[in-house]
């Protein structure tokens, strides 16, 4: 264990896995509205005197990665085939560890840093999960990218401090505790059979454990932000009129003289002395202009309508811009067979870490979890809505336990549902003999 470890905190150190870890942190930081640092640098490196522009930014990082990440746009029905207890526990288990919201998250990171992983982790007396990005992260794997041989997380301190940083580093056999300079803190036998990190990625990996891509949403970011400053600047320098005055003996260009016009004011000119206004010929439809193509780009680019940016508030609404789009509707087909796959593993981990923890209250071995994703809607009015269901009704096609649950998300169940339905059925009655 001591030879893996050290190879693995070798590893976090390298140049190359810095390189990997500065691209995730900048992505976050993008994807999180912290973007002024970067933009400040860049600045900084384009212009001579960079305090006099006005840093803006519009994040367009979120946008695309929030309306390509799909496949949690909706809860999904995770469906326990075990034992009454079972189902108990496994819903006992995913509320506690905020299983929905997690899900959502992973996956919309995978969309942002296209590796991740997720872990199942025993913390104040309770199962919770850690959506760990690529830049707390280093693997050793052995064939496969899916093999994995060691995990090594870098634990930063509260305070940016380099000797407060400390490494967990987890094997088959084994995990163990490293300070800073890699030294041992503590460890011991890995009590779970398996290494607790289930692997996310956008796609399925072939050779390489971190995936490449992403640098193109990255790229047209800091275009728009770059075109934003510059439309500022523009607007500052070259949106006023410029007063200008022939003839005379005073220049305030010179002289550091105001002369005072307006309403009610009259000034003495020279004979053939003119005074006036100029106005700038500012480019300001061509740059507001160039970051709607920007943006727009974008978002074909990564297979959304370019609709998707618009700010038009007559164009269609944000769902059906999504809905309907078949390439998107594509990848989304793809993302759920993989997010199928890590939903199981995720489910297989989670129940190694619980049973360990929890002798008492073991899920069984052969309990199985069955997930189905919804499919999105396209907003719709009531009565469409009604009209659909009625229709759906009248084929036979759906039960009025459907139309409810569709209607309450709140009803987990199809029994919560049918019981809501006979409380409904039972106050209609009471309503019509005049009981109430």
């Amino acid at each position: 264990m001591a030879n893996i470890a050290q190879e693995a905190f070798q590893k976090a150190i390298l140049e190359a896995n810095r390189l990997r870890k500065h691209d995730a942190e900048k992505r976050l930081a993008f994807y999180h509205d912290e973007q002024l640092s970067y933009l400040h640098d860049a600045l900084a490196r384009k212009f001579a005197h960079p305090s006099k522009l006005t840093a803006c930014f519009v994040n367009v990082v979120k946008k695309v990665v929030d309306l390509k990440a799909r496949v949690y746009a909706d809860e999904p029905k995770r469906t326990i085939d075990g034992s009454d207890a079972d189902i108990l526990l496994y819903q006992e288990i995913a509320e506690q560890s905020a299983l929905g919201i997690k899900m959502k998250l992973a996956s919309r990171y995978a969309k942002l840093l296209k590796t991740l992983m997720v872990r199942p982790v025993w913390r104040n007396n309770r199962l919770d999960l850690d959506v760990l990005p690529g830049d707390i992260l280093d693997v050793i794997v052995g064939d496969a990218p899916e093999d994995l041989e060691s995990v090594l997380v870098t634990h930063y301190g509260q305070n940016d401090r380099a000797d407060e940083i400390t490494y967990s580093v987890w094997t088959l056999e084994a995990w163990e505790r490293l300070d800073y300079r890699g030294r041992h803190l503590d460890g011991g036998p890995n009590p779970y059979g398996m290494i607790p990190f289930v692997p996310i990625w956008d796609r399925p990996p072939t050779d390489c454990f971190w995936l490449a891509g992403g640098d193109d949403l990255v790229v047209m970011q800091e275009a728009v932000n770059k075109a934003l400053v510059d439309l500022l600047y523009t607007l500052e320098m070259q949106g006023f009129g410029v007063g200008w005055m022939r003839g005379g003996s005073v220049n305030p260009m010179v002289d550091d003289a105001t002369i005072t016009v307006g309403p009610g004011r009259m000034i003495q000119l020279p004979q053939d002395g003119e005074l006036g206004f100029a106005a700038t010929q500012a480019p300001i439809d061509e740059v507001v202009g160039a970051i709607d193509r920007l943006m727009k780009w974008c978002a074909v680019s990564n297979g959304l309508p370019g609709s998707s940016m618009s700010v038009d508030p007559t164009d269609e609404s944000g769902v059906s811009k999504i809905v309907g789009n078949v390439e998107l509707e594509e990848s989304r087909r793809d993302d759920i067979a993989l997010w199928r796959v890590y939903e199981r593993r995720l489910f297989t981990i989670m129940r190694a870490v619980w049973n360990h923890h929890n002798p008492g209250r073991k899920l069984s071995d052969s309990a199985t979890l069955a997930v189905d994703f919804a499919d999105p809607k396209p907003d719709t009015s009531e009565k469409d809505q009604a009209a659909t269901w009625e229709l759906l009704l009248s084929m036979g096609l759906i039960s009025p336990v459907d139309a409810a649950m569709e209607r309450n998300p709140d009803l987990a169940t199809r029994e919560d549902a049918l019981a809501y339905l006979m409380q409904v059925r039972d106050e209609t009655a009471a309503l019509s003999e005049n009981k109430i």
